[in-house]
């Protein structure tokens, strides 16, 4: 692995962000296909902003697309904020699953602790980013400590698709995709015309049951936000937490168009904050639902600013 700057792949690109800023970066290169775009909004940035925030989107998420994170870098006092690009980044996540993404992110967190060592390292999902974090951080296996985890919109896909107009063409998908499996094809791609009112991108029998997450196990790898969950579930996931002594700070959306209106945010979000705290894990003062604030906070206004603000709060309790 290269550790210096020289040696990295390093560019100083200009790029006119969605707010009409020119946003200095460097990206490096961390593996093959496997890039990582460091903000850099002034030439003196990198003198004052040693430690490192890793932000991972969602689904068909890659570089700068989602809207808040320019914003996001600008406001940050001792982080710079790295986007990274994976295998799922894109329409990769289709043929990719959470335990790809989670060895992808160890490297990333290894780079960087070895190109910086004295940095402290701050994990930010957003989305399906935040269940690349529930996995980093409680599915079986070693990897690199972080100091800190942020959750932005993590939501339930199971929940979310419940939503559609069409709950009998999903069906099919899944019972297609669960043949696929008991064939021994399960990280084979099912017809899209079963996937194409959802996702603009092929799907693999395994992700797409990993996304729908039937019932009446749920077993799918990435549904743990799911608002039906027992405690003794969210025991094993949110509870599990606390053994790697990760501090944790979590924002809901108030008006997450993907989440149910049947679900009472809050009381869902007190349900993992118990259980990450009964199981000895920390959660920040700053943790909360965000009044009008949206999935990808799109709008740039007040729900954007609330949130930016309470990332910077906790960011200053890393040391």
């Amino acid at each position: 692995m290269q550790l210096d700057l020289m040696r990295a792949t390093k560019r100083a690109l200009e790029t006119p962000s969605l707010s009409g800023w020119i946003l200095a970066s460097i990206i490096y290169t961390i593996a093959p296909r496997h890039v990582a775009f460091e903000h850099v909004p002034s030439p003196q940035w990198q003198e004052s902003h040693e430690d490192i925030l890793i932000f991972v989107g969602g689904l068909s998420d890659g570089l700068l697309t989602v809207p808040y994170t320019p914003h996001l870098a600008q406001s940050l006092q001792r982080f710079s904020v790295v986007e990274i690009l994976l295998s799922s980044s894109y329409s990769g996540f289709g043929t990719s699953d959470l335990e790809q993404d989670t060895r992808e992110l160890a490297q990333c967190v290894t780079y960087f602790s070895e190109l910086r060592p004295k940095a402290k390292i701050v994990l930010m999902g957003h989305s399906t980013g935040c269940q690349d974090i529930m996995h980093y951080l409680t599915s079986p296996g070693q990897r690199p400590k972080i100091h800190g985890a942020i959750m932005q919109a993590g939501i339930s896909d199971r929940e979310a698709f419940d939503t559609l107009d069409d709950p009998d063409h999903i069906k099919k998908g899944v019972d297609v995709a669960q043949r696929y499996v008991r064939e021994g094809r399960g990280n084979d791609v099912i017809p899209d015309y079963l996937t194409n009112m959802v996702f603009a991108a092929p799907v693999s029998a395994k992700r797409w049951l990993s996304l729908i997450s039937p019932g009446p196990e749920h077993a799918g790898e990435d549904d743990y936000f799911s608002s039906d969950f027992d405690d003794e579930r969210l025991k094993g996931t949110f509870g599990a937490i606390g053994k790697t002594g990760t501090p944790m700070l979590i924002l809901f959306s108030g008006n997450d168009a993907h989440v149910p209106k049947h679900v009472d945010k809050q009381l869902l979000l007190n349900k993992w904050v118990r259980h990450i705290k009964e199981g000895g894990g920390i959660v920040d003062q700053n943790t909360a639902v965000i009044p009008g604030a949206s999935h990808t906070l799109k709008e740039l206004d007040q729900p954007m600013t609330n949130i930016l603000e309470r990332v910077n709060r906790f960011l200053e309790t890393i040391n």
